[in-house]
């Protein structure tokens, strides 16, 4: 590992570290937003290693979305809300899935698109 790789390395590490539940919740927002953009451009390159590579980990991240929603919180309606939210990763797991499957750089955009619109959501709430 090259001594910028480390110091890079070093500050994500701090970076997550650091984070309140808030934070790291965008941050996986965002990972999954920059590595679904790079999966299409691999898919539309026909890059098939880099494509992988990159839906692989923006996959990773909405599954973590996924397993930290807490349905307990909220009463009635944040039960609701955390239901739908849940509904919504499992969409887009299953759209990257066939996107993977079939090279369809459509439906990985619209997967970033649905990500991009509840990251802003997120943002207005810190």
């Amino acid at each position: 590992m090259t001594s910028l790789q480390y110091a890079k390395n070093a500050y994500a590490n701090t970076t997550v570290n650091t984070s309140s539940s808030l934070d790291l919740v965008v941050l996986l927002y965002d990972g999954a937003i920059g590595h679904l953009g790079m999966a299409a451009y691999y898919m539309e390159k026909g890059n098939i290693s880099q494509k992988v590579y990159y839906l692989s980990k923006a996959m990773a991240m909405v599954e973590e979305l996924l397993i930290s929603i807490n349905t307990e919180i909220g009463g009635d309606a944040g039960r609701e809300i955390a239901e739908n939210l849940q509904d919504l990763y499992v969409y887009m797991l299953r759209e990257l899935a066939v996107a993977n499957a079939t090279d369809d750089a459509a439906k990985v955009k619209n997967v970033e698109g649905l990500l991009k619109e509840l990251k802003s959501a997120w943002d207005a709430v810190r």
